[in-house]
């Protein structure tokens, strides 16, 4: 056997910080049984994280279900892992044995058999260690991870670096852990392992490292791959051996193939495979991937296979990218970690958000800076997926130290992630990093910026010699006259706080903002009662009570996001706590669609011309996709992944076919094209009177739109002067009647309209949808769904939308209930619908496969 993966025996110890311990100390106090918090936890699905560990023994309560930590005393101590083994076929065999660890959070010693074989100090890193001494029997394997609070506090740095560099980044930890912005509150560092750890031997011949290099030729009829493998071992013992690497399409049928012996440590194989089938974000065509395979060597052979994929992306100007000679426009959120507690990749909890990240219309994901670093498993999805990824490299908002020893460390991970990564179609750019050139022109502008020789030095060489056909960038943001310019590169966009030149149509977004709740289950999950509605609390906002929650909010919030809320001025004040959840939550759904729609626009229905016009915003990522704590920030998706109304707008505001209302000095309705091929149809527009529950006026268009076009196909000036009760709505028709998109946009705040309280709205099932029909117009229909008491897991394919009476709206029940209640309400009405949902056995296998 070449390779073992541990995973079966592991314990868990805590032990006080600051003490140093022989090897022998640590395993005899494994040996004592200890008691409560002292005792041995055999760790029951390595790898586990300590926060893992102690909630599987019921030691903590969850702090991501409160967003409060109330376990500080983990931070305090030291933790060792043990393992005893069985060493077999590794012990007194030819060739030298080694010991990887793919996951470690963050300062650690390794030892076996009482021996130091190494130490780890960058949570980013894969350490490889020869070891020496694996014996046929028992062996003991020991990881001893230090309290990083304990290292953090002891960091000195050069008086240059006083006042400006953290001392958290200072370190090569998971900088999110030591501050509260993700949440839950206060801190929650992590510690522990959570990737897999491996003895591996030579037999003769071990891998080292494989890369693959992807290419397209210009006519795109051949598709090149350049795999370069190295291997330890004896030259003397290995030469002559085989190296065997082919390429299989999706069903397996072998596409190139070559076979050589191994001559030298390393060895570089050119595949090409014809007329390969084309990878395209999903919103665009079919993301085809192939299977490259490599094995080394006779009997216990040595084997690593690698997804790739054939496609040629391009910039062609600022942020503006073209993906197999089309253009390509780019809709997504940022992901971060899904659990702040722990880095373990847990792939049904990924798998929930892929989901959600298709239904949302998304093609690209941003891995933001301070996110968790992800295993292959996770590319490997977004390639077969069809989903862009914008990889971040794990740097922060934060000064950051530029001696020589950080600047290796951050040169190692550089190198291991491009090399580990670049064979991924779903790989679009590399970027430096998180607001570090930002940080520095908000909080010190006019000073140089500690950090910029990582960013502008360090990983751009690190790229031109690993991956020098993608595009690497700087920091998001960067470009233009300062970091965050909107005129040039990328910007972030904290309206909320900053007038920002320029931000009505900036180039690119990797970051746009505001801060919404949960939905009430969640809600009730994070807060008792009292906390929820505190006696005597009015929901009014006046000079005296300035912020737009109540006080007892505020524990379960961070960053401030009272003060980064969307417009709440719009709507009615709150008197319930369901009410003003609706309130934050609608205005934060607001936002979005005024922002995201006009990017998606371009540019103004008065700048357009006969000979068209070119669409000035190339892309927009939100801030944020998921939270990873239960509390109240910005995410759209919860901590139990449930999406909320701001979800869903941007869901529908991401449609690769988007009808659009701009409503200013004049009014047109748009069309938005940014599928694969042309659209064309009939546009019907209407004014609608929610008052009078009557069309007031009607006129039709046609229209056709090419691939990225984005075009006004009409005014609404021919109504002239029209009352703001109505809604001004659009819908377009296929040339065989389908509905293609549609908008129903309002002229006035909510707070002044009178949307109905009497909807008659209905629900039931036809087949396997649900069909909600309303006598008049149904302000933010709300679906919920009930099993036995369980209101989590339902996934609907639209929800919290609006509903014009005379029309059916037919939704797919996508979660993981296969009957239960479903109820539909509106907000302004006491009166729901209900119905008896059962499944009949259709499954969700990808959105609209």
């Amino acid at each position: 056997m070449k390779k073992i993966i541990l995973r079966e025996g592991w314990l868990l110890k805590r032990f006080p910080a600051g003490t140093e311990y022989r090897p022998e100390e640590l395993e005899a106090a494994f040996r004592t049984p200890g008691s409560g918090k002292d005792r041995s936890f055999s760790v029951r699905d390595f790898p586990e994280q300590v926060h893992d560990v102690l909630l599987d023994y019921g030691v903590i309560e969850n702090p991501n279900e409160t967003g409060i930590n109330r376990d500080l005393w983990i931070d305090e101590y030291d933790w060792v892992y043990r393992l005893e083994f069985t060493g077999g076929t590794f012990a007194g065999a030819g060739g030298s044995v080694y010991l990887t660890l793919e996951g470690t959070d963050t300062f650690a010693s390794v030892y076996l058999n009482g021996t130091l074989v190494g130490t780890c100090c960058d949570a980013f890193l894969d350490y490889w260690f020869p070891v020496d001494g694996v014996k046929a029997e028992e062996n003991v394997l020991l990881i001893w991870f230090r309290s990083a609070k304990e290292k953090v506090n002891g960091v000195r740095l050069p008086k240059r670096y006083e006042g400006r560099v953290p001392a958290i980044s200072a370190v090569r930890a998971f900088r999110s852990g030591f501050h509260e912005y993700c949440g839950p509150v206060p801190s929650l560092i992590r510690c522990g392992i959570y990737g897999d750890v491996t003895l591996a031997r030579e037999d003769p011949l071990l891998f080292d490292e494989v890369t693959a290099d992807s290419r397209l030729s210009e006519d795109g009829e051949t598709g090149m791959v350049t795999v370069t493998a190295s291997f330890l071992g004896d030259l003397e013992e290995y030469r002559g051996e085989l190296l065997r690497a082919r390429i299989l399409d999706g069903d397996g049928c072998v596409k190139a193939e070559e076979i050589r012996p191994v001559m030298k440590r390393s060895e570089t194989v050119e595949l090409m495979v014809a007329h390969p089938k084309l990878w395209w974000p999903w919103t665009m065509g079919e993301p085809s991937v192939y299977r490259l395979e490599l094995t080394c060597g006779s009997g216990t052979a040595d084997s690593v296979e690698k997804v790739i994929g054939f496609r040629r992306i391009s910039m062609v100007g600022d942020m503006d990218f073209q993906i197999n000679g089309k253009p390509l426009k780019l809709w997504g959120a940022n992901l971060v970690h899904p659990d702040t507690r722990s880095n373990r990749y847990r792939p049904e909890v990924m798998e929930r958000l892929f989901n959600l990240a298709e239904l949302g219309n998304f093609n690209i994901l941003r891995v933001w800076g301070e996110s968790e670093r992800y295993p292959e498993a996770f590319y490997e999805e977004c390639d077969k997926r069809g989903i862009l990824i914008w990889q971040d490299f794990y740097l922060c908002y934060s000064a950051y130290p530029e001696e020589p020893e950080f600047l290796e460390l951050c040169r190692r991970e550089a190198e291991q992630m491009t090399r580990r990564l670049k064979s991924h179609p779903s790989i679009l750019l590399w970027c430096g990093g998180n607001e570090t050139l930002l940080s520095r022109d908000y909080d010190n502008p006019g000073d140089p910026c500690f950090g910029e020789e990582i960013v502008c030095r360090v990983f751009p060489q690190v790229c031109a010699e690993q991956d020098p056909d993608r595009y690497y960038h700087p920091s998001s943001p960067c470009g233009g006259d300062f970091a965050n310019d909107p005129s040039a590169g990328d910007t972030h966009g904290y309206t909320h706080l900053w007038f920002v030149p320029g931000r009505e149509f900036p180039v690119f977004l990797s970051e746009n903002c505001r801060v919404s709740t949960p939905s009430m289950k969640s809600m009730r999950r994070m807060m008792k009662p009292e906390e929820l509605w505190p006696p005597g609390y009015t929901g009014r906002v006046s000079r005296r009570q300035r912020k737009e929650w109540p006080e007892s909010w505020e524990l379960h919030n961070t960053n401030q996001g009272v003060i980064k809320l969307g417009p709440v001025e719009h709507y009615y004040d709150a008197g319930t706590a369901e009410e003003l959840v609706y309130r934050i939550g609608a205005a934060h759904a607001e936002y979005i669609h005024g922002q995201v729609c006009r990017f998606r626009r371009g540019f103004r229905g008065d700048e357009a011309s006969s000979t068209g016009t070119v669409r000035r915003t190339k892309g927009h990522i939100l801030w944020k996709f998921n939270n990873n704590s239960n509390i109240i920030s910005y995410g759209i998706v919860d901590y139990y992944q449930e999406p909320y109304y701001p979800y869903y707008e941007l869901k529908r505001c991401y449609s690769p076919f988007l009808v659009s209302c701009e409503l200013g000095d004049h009014g047109y309705i748009w069309v938005t094209n940014d599928t694969g091929g042309a659209v064309s149809g009939r546009l019907e527009i209407f004014l609608f009177d929610i008052v009078k529950n009557e069309r007031q006026a009607v006129f039709y268009e046609d229209f056709q739109a090419e691939p990225d076009e984005s075009k006004p196909v009409c005014t609404i000036d021919r109504f002239g002067q029209f009352k703001k009760s109505n809604l001004v709505c659009a819908v377009a028709y296929s040339e065989e009647g389908k509905i293609l998109g549609m908008c129903a946009e309002p002229c006035e705040i909510e707070r002044r309209m009178e949307y109905p309280e009497h909807t008659g709205l209905q629900i039931r099932q036809e087949g396997d949808d649900l069909v909600i029909t309303a006598s008049r117009f149904a302000r933010c229909v709300e679906l919920t769904g009930d099993e036995d008491g369980d209101e989590f897991g339902w996934l609907f394919e639209d929800n919290y939308f609006d509903l014009l009476p005379g029309m059916e709206k037919r939704i797919r029940v996508l979660g993981r209930h296969e009957r239960g209640t479903v109820k539909a309400k509106a907000i302004y009405d006491d009166d729901e619908g209900k119905t008896e949902y059962q499944s009949l056995g259709l499954k969700w296998n990808g959105l609209f496969k």
